[in-house]
Parts: structure tokens; sequence; C-alpha cells
């Protein structure tokens, strides 16, 4: 076998271990909050920055589509998906307000926020935590590194650590929580 087949596989399979033996407890945690907020029909925003925005994008389509059996959708967008907007505001220079904007759009009164950061660019990320926190609405953040992340404070309630400044790392593990989130909750909702 190529040697940069071995070491990725060996990384994404140490990362993959390490990230199940210390984070199970938040991802419970979070899967139950989200468990709580559908049945109250609440939504779920997602919200990513770089290569993590993929990764937010196809969370959300899970959580409204299904993941792995014909279910009712689960109320969740992906802030920022929108080319359009994304265009707009970034030649009117205001992309870092891009996320703010569609959030407000949105106009939900009753959501959790749950923010991916691979590291890059933090502040369209802040803006919108920072509006969310405002209206008093929780958020969750899935994190590069939060020892490191500026963005892990005393505004987030839960948080999963990646652990790896990787990209290629950083987007398997990102996926594989967010598979697991959604069959967390989907477990918790419909008992499957």
């Amino acid at each position: 076998m190529d040697q940069k087949i071995s070491v990725a596989c060996r990384q994404s399979v140490e990362l993959l271990e390490k990230f199940c033996q210390e984070q199970n407890g938040a991802l419970v945690k979070l899967a139950k909050r989200l468990g709580l907020l559908f049945a109250e029909g609440g939504h779920l925003l997602v919200a990513g920055n770089g290569a993590l925005q993929v990764v937010a994008q196809q969370l959300a389509s899970q959580f409204a589509f299904k993941l792995g059996f014909d279910r009712p959708a689960l109320p969740a967008v992906c802030l920022g998906g929108d080319p359009v907007l994304n265009g707009l505001m970034q030649s009117a220079g205001q992309f870092e307000q891009s996320l703010v904007r569609h959030y407000r759009a949105l106009n939900s009164q009753h959501h959790l926020l749950l923010l991916l950061n691979d590291g890059t660019d933090p502040l369209v990320l802040q803006n919108v935590l920072d509006d969310v926190v405002e209206n008093g609405q929780p958020v969750a953040l899935i994190s590069y590194d939060s020892a490191k992340d500026p963005l892990q404070g005393v505004d987030v309630d839960i948080c999963l650590n990646l652990a790896t400044t990787s990209t290629p790392r950083q987007l398997e593990l990102a996926q594989f929580a967010g598979h697991l989130l959604c069959e967390l909750v989907e477990a918790e909702l419909f008992g499957c």
C-alpha cells in the first residue's frame, strides 16, 4: 500500500477513536438538546466557515431530509448556503455579515445555532454567534481545536473538539460527527 494512504488511514482512525472517546458525552448532550428542540417545534441553524461550510450544508440536508430511513422532516437550515446572497454581500464588501443577514431573514424565534469552525478567519461565524446570543438562543460549536478556538467561550453551550488542523481530517471527522449526531437525534425522536 502506498505510504501516503497508510498514513492517512492511520491518522483518520486515530482521530475517530479519540473523538469517540473524548467527545461522547458532549455529542449525546447535543443530540438530546436537538431532540428536545425539534419536539418543541424549534429549528436547527447550521453555519460553517472555510472547508467546513460544505459539511454544514450536508448536515442541514440530512436533518431536513433523512439519513438512514424515511421520517418526517426535521427543520434544519444551513446559513450561508445561498450563493446569490453570498455573492451580493461579497461584492458589497460585507461578506463578514452574510451569515447574520441570512439569520435575520429567517426570523426564527426558537432555534439552536451549530457552528463549524475550521480555524480560518472566524469573523463571519463570530458575527452570527453574537446576534444569536443577543437573541437569547443556544449555540453549539464543532471546533478544529477547542483550546485555541476564539469562538469557544461562555456563549457556547456545547463544544465538540475535532482536535486537528488538517483540512482533510477535519472534513472527515466533522462529517462523521454530523452523521452520528443525526443518528442519535433520529433515535431520540423516532426510536430507531
